[in-house]
């Protein structure tokens, strides 16, 4: 099983939340799903957290009896910090080196009783709990009272009982400062999508097609048919959008059928259909790439990225490319120093290929840990900052009044 520990070691050394695919299918199973959004609200909070908290949610099979898995997680992945496995079959277990052990099981007993099944919840509450250890332990520390471990009597725990019964509320506090911060960033990059959706729109009356023409390739009445479906589409969705991350299916269906506008141009033209490549990085409107040229943003190093033939040429000439402006606070700059608000936006437009191609700008941080980007398959995506790793002093254990078994209700 080293090898499966080693796997999952990898993958939290890029990101602290880690779910198996057989745990999300086994979690489905049981009626108790962590679908994406639910996975991605979890991930946001780990992201958040103070305190380096990793959590891996793994399939039954992996669970050994009598062994210890989060400290094996701990020690492929490598990294100081706090680390909790979970077992869709009601099983779960504890790992950390800077916090008191029996206090982190404590607050994952007292958080998977609070969940009533649901992951979203369990993370998001332990995670909190665990925050407010490190905050006490943190206290106790600068106070000269010695840490949270220290034999006082007790007296050291109350104010970590009263904040651990507070966890509840912890959890609405933290989902409606959430919320506010996601209508914020919603509304900041509104503009820039309703920007995109009326250049689209103006491209496609432009063509002045008549789907209906017998006269004009079938080929491309088709294609010209799905562009016309895909504006709709990201125009409703534009409206139902409450949060950034809503936005990747508008950009995503502009991004598309812009691909198909080029086709029902090609044909109309009688020339090649061009082939499927992403669209150009320094402006999406400005449609599907045709090459990819090295650039280099100011203060980074150069990367290769696609580019429409219109920025080809001003490159090779020597000028800036036609860049895509937005606003932010009140000033127009290239959306890759925009911030995190826009990462959806942009992931529905590149996909994969953001990554690479916006690492070392300000957007790029923000693809390193945002959830929409779980399945781009970067490789520079960041963690926590935590200190180095010597291979040993985790605590392990597990939580729940169980030995290795499971922890509450969950």
């Amino acid at each position: 099983m080293a090898s499966s520990y080693d796997e999952v070691g990898s993958a939290l050394q890029d990101d602290p939340l880690y779910v198996h695919p057989e745990a999300r299918e086994e979690l489905e199973a049981a009626g108790r799903p962590f679908d994406s959004a639910a996975e991605a609200e979890a991930h946001d909070r780990l992201v958040d957290a103070e305190t380096p908290i990793r959590v891996a949610v793994l399939p039954a099979a992996m669970n050994a009896s009598g062994d210890d898995e989060a400290s094996q997680v701990a020690e492929a992945t490598g990294l100081d910090g706090t680390y909790l496995v979970v077992f869709p079959d009601v099983r779960g277990s504890t790992a950390t080196n800077t916090l008191p052990k029996s206090d982190v099981e404590y607050a994952a007993d007292q958080a998977s009783r609070g969940s009533d099944g649901d992951m979203e919840a369990f993370i998001i509450d332990v995670v909190d709990r665990i925050e407010n250890l490190a905050a006490d332990v943190a206290g106790d520390s600068s106070d000269g009272s010695g840490g949270a471990g220290a034999d006082d009597g007790g007296a050291g725990y109350l104010p970590l009982a009263i904040l651990l019964a507070a966890g509840g509320g912890g959890l609405l506090l933290y989902r409606r400062n959430k919320r506010q911060r996601e209508l914020a960033d919603l509304n900041q990059v509104r503009g820039a999508l309703d920007e995109d959706i009326t250049a689209y729109g103006e491209e496609l009356a432009s063509l002045e097609l008549d789907p209906g023409n017998r006269a004009i390739p079938a080929e491309a009445r088709d294609e010209y048919a799905s562009a016309l479906d895909l504006y709709e589409t990201a125009k409703s969705a534009a409206v139902r959008a409450e949060a950034p991350s809503h936005l990747r299916p508008v950009t995503a269906a502009l991004e598309q059928g812009r691909w198909l506008l080029a086709c029902v141009r090609a044909r109309l033209n009688g020339a090649p259909v061009p082939e499927r490549r992403p669209p150009c990085f320094f402006d999406p409107r400005h449609g599907p790439s045709v090459a990819d040229v090295t650039w280099t943003p100011p203060g980074g190093v150069p990367r290769e990225v696609p580019a429409c033939q219109a920025d080809v040429i001003r490159l090779q000439e020597g000028e800036e490319p036609d860049s895509r402006l937005v606003t932010v606070d009140g000033e127009r700059r290239p959306y890759w120093e925009a911030g995190p608000a826009y990462s959806s936006w942009a992931a529905g437009y590149y996909g994969a290929f953001l990554p690479a191609m916006l690492w070392g700008t300000m957007l790029g941080s923000a693809v390193a840990h945002g959830p929409a980007y779980a399945d781009t398959g970067s490789s520079d995506a960041g963690g926590f900052d935590g200190g180095g790793f010597d291979g040993g002093g985790f605590d392990g254990g597990g939580f729940g009044g169980f030995d290795g078994g499971g922890f509450g209700d969950f």
